[in-house]
């Protein structure tokens, strides 16, 4: 009995291993991310597009014309093993469009690294890249099929040779996916730290309240989300979201997330100011920080066209990657 019940330890044992090894790394530096966009779910029409695999190489496309479809389909050429796509963040990519009445090819990156695009993906784009590629892992390949209405509104596209009843055929290569948020464990405040309190919208936007007392006068910073990415080095090209507020007057200045678009920025001395440098350089990929900066590691007493002189400035940080 007692080796039946050891035998029977050692398999569950191995099991709850087998299991760990099966699951994907990358997710835990997404772990609990939502999806903003709603993946498409049929696929019979884009299985007919031919694609070769080889993210090394130039995609070989082919495919019978004309086709199209009642709905955005989207077919994994090639599975990166990568963070995957949720919505509502930037991505950098390789892509090729082609003509689906005509098989024409429209425009095409060169598949080499030299010219990929980088985009922010949300809910709403025409063509709906953010819902086609939900789901999507970094290093994959994948062929998406736009009909007429969702590529370009059933009206064409004249420039092109595109007709109103033409749709659109996209082979992507996922070179980089971007956190959508700061995502990790929950920090408290530090004992001492300056009374400001930041409250995170669901959409990861960020607001503050900064209490009606003198600015301090020594930088202090913070860690909100503890991530659990690399970890950012002097030097790095680092992707982020900040808000930037005046401790007088409680007024934001400046913010990535109005103008709906990411920082990207290296990490040297001269690109940003001191405390601003200082709160991002150690900080792991997927962390929330707040900074609040005396003017001596600001802008000091001369300021800029948004921001006064001897200003205190108060910027909460999402970390979302290194480039």
């Amino acid at each position: 009995m007692r080796k039946l019940l050891a035998l029977a330890a050692t398999v569950a044992t191995l099991a709850a291993l087998s299991g760990c090894a099966a699951q994907n790394p990358a997710d835990a530096l997404t772990q609990g991310a939502v999806a903003a966009c709603q993946a498409p779910t049929a696929h019979a029409n884009v299985d007919q597009i031919k694609v070769s695999g080889d993210l090394k190489k130039v995609p070989e496309v082919d495919f019978a014309t004309p086709i199209t479809a009642d709905e955005v389909e989207t077919k994994v050429i090639t599975e990166g093993t990568g963070q995957k796509i949720f919505g509502n963040q930037k991505v950098k990519l390789e892509l090729a469009v082609y003509n689906g009445g005509s098989k024409k090819q429209l425009l095409s990156t060169k598949f080499d690294g030299s010219d990929a695009t980088a985009m922010t993906l949300a809910p709403g784009q025409i063509p709906d890249f953010c819902g086609a590629l939900s789901g999507v892992r970094e290093g994959s390949r994948v062929a998406v099929l736009y009909p007429p209405k969702f590529a370009h509104n059933a009206q064409g596209i004249a420039d092109l040779g595109v007709k109103a009843t033409d749709s659109l055929v996209f082979v992507f290569d996922v070179l980089k996916v971007y956190l959508p948020m700061a995502l990790g464990d929950e920090k408290s405040l530090p004992v001492g730290f300056p009374a400001v309190n930041v409250v995170r919208a669901s959409n990861g936007i960020p607001g503050i309240t900064i209490p009606k007392t003198a600015a301090p006068t020594t930088l202090s910073i913070a860690t909100l989300i503890q991530g659990r990415g690399d970890t950012v080095a002097m030097g790095d090209n680092v992707t982020m979201h900040y808000s930037g507020f005046l401790w007088d007057g409680h007024t934001k200045f400046d913010s990535s997330w109005d103008k709906g678009e990411p920082l990207s920025a290296k990490m040297e001395d001269g690109g940003l100011i001191k405390g601003f440098l200082k709160a991002v350089v150690g900080q792991k990929v997927g962390s929330q920080v707040v900074a609040v900066i005396p003017p001596a590691e600001g802008y000091g007493a001369a300021g800029n066209s948004s921001i006064p002189g001897n200003a205190t400035l108060v910027f909460v940080i999402d970390i979302l990657g290194i480039n």
